[in-house]
């Protein structure tokens, strides 16, 4: 049974819900609300950086000035390849962004992983995401997805970088006018789009969706 504090506070936010909450006890709605509650994204995971291996943590509030890019990124897909010269030319154009690339797929070795990402020379910080925990927290669906996060942890765009598979095709580019909004101060004129890619590979029967 909530005490008579909980139950008050539980009643004023009751008053700012959407109406299908209305006739709602305040009991049951306490219950739903600390459901709910417990629900939410994490914002801090330790993982590994993957160019070194060495133990680190993500912090997707951050309290710095910076907004955060995150990009899920795969060793095998084509499609995730296909957008990497686009990605680096975005982090060498767009420097007031902290890039992130993160690697969940759980089919793909560290090994093969670190040879991959060591090929492909990124100039950001690559990340492993252990147990998919990162691409679980924010559903993460294909590589490439992309996540602009503002530095309260708030998702300002997410989607494909692009509107295809191919980056060379490619008609719209998502990401960059995100970012081209966000640098002059602007809303994002197109705040989730489709992503185009791999499905990221996750532990069997694990659905986050």
């Amino acid at each position: 049974m909530p005490s008579e504090t909980a139950r008050n506070s539980c009643t004023l936010l009751q008053n700012h819900i959407d109406m299908k909450f209305m006739n709602m006890p305040v009991s049951f709605f306490c219950i739903f609300l600390l459901s709910f509650l417990s629900h939410a994204t994490q914002s801090e995971f330790k993982t590994l950086d993957l160019k070194t291996l060495k133990p680190i943590s993500l912090q997707l509030e951050k309290a710095d000035k910076k907004k955060s890019v995150l990009i899920f990124l795969s060793a095998r897909c084509p499609c995730s390849n296909s957008h990497i010269t686009l990605l680096k030319k975005l982090s060498e154009k767009y420097t007031q962004f902290n890039f992130i690339a993160i690697h969940s797929n759980t089919d793909e070795t560290i090994e093969e992983s670190q040879k991959y990402f060591s090929k492909i020379n990124l100039n950001f910080q690559i990340i492993q995401d252990n147990k998919t925990q990162i691409a679980d927290a924010l559903k993460a669906f294909k590589t490439p997805h992309v996540y602009i996060l503002s530095t309260e942890g708030l998702i300002l765009y997410q989607g494909g970088m692009t509107d295809s598979s191919n980056a060379d095709n490619a008609k719209h580019h998502y990401l960059a006018d995100a970012l081209e909004d966000l640098q002059n101060n602007r809303d994002v004129r197109l705040k989730e789009s489709r992503t185009l890619g791999c499905v990221i590979s996750r532990e069997k029967e694990k659905n986050v969706f």
